[in-house]
């Protein structure tokens, strides 16, 4: 899942693109750190500097491929290693702090010393997870459940570390109703929503199961770091959200299924669902990066589970997307013994927050 604000594909795309575009999204989304250092980055770039040797022929779709965040997630898992104290000393998320100045030069010193590293880390996909997304989520899983009167299991597409698939783990407070774990550590407030959903406090999921086609055991120290080294790091707020939510996940230990996702939910809903169960299946910041023949499986996998649903056993399809530069969609596709029923429940900012719900209560 890439962090760029529209992350889609652009014809005849190039690193200096890739470069210009991250930086653009990192200022336009909350990272000066990250915009002024990839300014930096693509003057080394430009002038055929380290930037140029690593980065150029690691994808020929590098703005797609997010390239870009696959180099500093390196920079940035090093310096939370204690392997790049000159770096660690500007990111916030090492316990440093930024100043405003140019850094290119100590991440360029990095790379020197590390190049080996850089190397391998070009080469892994970027996978945030981001949790924020959960608090639209929610509020798509609670409408769910408040119009079908039943217990959800859940099925989790590209689900990286399987965060998200938690999300009932979690608190979400609109200020006028609640849903989620009341005890949680990890709290969604109202200053999440810019016009409020109405949630449903009494949300029972029976079980829950996700895929990734390359996906990370936070259960171990090197998943957990590899998740945090994906986070923008003067995005404080963000890094101990996602450093809380996969505490949350170690103490529910979820196996996160390596397979292609339309093969992996082909299989899934080929047996009949079970009565007085609603099945939801959902996805944020995925489609894209998804091959056209696991998307059509997923539709054909889908279609076919819709066609023998019933309002005892219905099938959702729950899924945040780009729409705009500036906000995602949630929509929802429901099944339940009819024609498939489309709506668009809800604006969100890429991050998760300024829900906007548009959906009738």
């Amino acid at each position: 899942m890439a962090e760029l604000t529209h992350p889609v594909a652009v014809s005849g795309e190039t690193v200096i693109d890739a470069l210009e575009r991250q930086a653009a999204s990192c200022a336009h989304i909350g990272s000066p750190l990250y915009a002024s250092l990839l300014t930096g980055l693509t003057a080394d770039h430009l002038s055929g500097g380290l930037t140029a040797e690593l980065l150029e022929g690691v994808s020929d779709r590098p703005i797609h491929d997010a390239v870009p965040l696959r180099y500093l997630a390196t920079a940035h898992r090093l310096a939370l290693h204690g392997e790049a104290p000159e770096l660690a000393v500007h990111y916030p998320s090492c316990g440093g702090a930024w100043a405003g100045r140019d850094i290119t030069d100590d991440y360029l010193s990095v790379v020197a010393k590390h190049r080996g590293e850089f190397v391998r880390g070009l080469q892994r996909n970027v996978q945030t997870n981001e949790v924020g997304r959960a608090a639209v989520l929610a509020a798509g899983f609670a409408l769910v459940a408040a119009r079908s009167g039943l217990p959800l299991r859940t099925f989790e597409l590209g689900g990286s570390a399987g965060l998200l698939s938690h999300w009932d783990r979690f608190a979400y407070d609109t200020g006028a109703t609640t849903v989620g774990d009341p005890g949680s550590p990890l709290r969604f407030g109202p200053e999440w929503y810019a016009v409020a959903p109405s949630l449903q406090a009494d949300v029972h999921v029976v079980s829950r199961a996700s895929v990734d086609v390359s996906p990370i055991d936070v259960g171990t120290d090197a998943g957990r770091l590899s998740m945090l080294s994906f986070v923008w790091p003067d995005q404080h707020e963000r890094f101990v959200r996602l450093d809380t939510a996969i505490e949350i996940a170690r103490r529910h230990p979820l196996h996160v299924e390596a397979a292609d996702a339309g093969d992996w939910l082909t299989e899934r809903l080929a047996p009949d669902a079970p009565d007085g169960v609603a099945t939801v299946v959902f996805h944020s910041i995925v489609w894209q990066y998804l091959p056209p023949a696991t998307r059509d499986a997923i539709r054909e996998a889908l279609a076919s589970a819709g066609a023998r649903a019933d309002p005892d056993r219905p099938l959702s399809w729950l899924r945040m997307e780009p729409a705009t530069r500036e906000h995602a969609d949630l929509r929802l596709t429901t099944w339940s013994g009819e024609e498939p029923h489309e709506e668009l429940l809800a604006h969100v900012g890429y991050h998760g927050a300024d829900v906007t719900w548009l959906a009738p209560a």
